[in-house]
């Protein structure tokens, strides 16, 4: 009985670890030559994730990207990316 448990408890801990779904995001800007540059704002999980992508991101200070900078402001969720997922 205890096997039966043990590995119940383990199915549960695996399903819930599965279930977490996290992914690496960046803003997707476009230079003044139509080309995207790409900011790293880092790895949302969940909530956060769902947030980040429908609302959009704030980008607190300018961020130069080889010869681009990046300004600081909101940006939509339009121009976040996160990963190859369904969103």
């Amino acid at each position: 009985m205890k096997k039966v448990s043990i590995i119940m408890a383990l199915g549960f801990f695996f399903a819930c670890t599965d279930h977490d779904e996290c992914h690496e995001c960046h803003i997707a800007w476009e230079n003044a030559q139509g080309q995207e540059v790409e900011v790293e704002i880092g790895e949302f999980c969940e909530e956060d994730l769902a947030d980040v992508e429908s609302n959009g991101y704030t980008l607190d200070e300018s961020v130069v990207v080889g010869n681009d900078t990046v300004p600081a402001g909101s940006y939509p969720g339009s121009d976040i990316h996160c990963e190859e997922h369904d969103h």
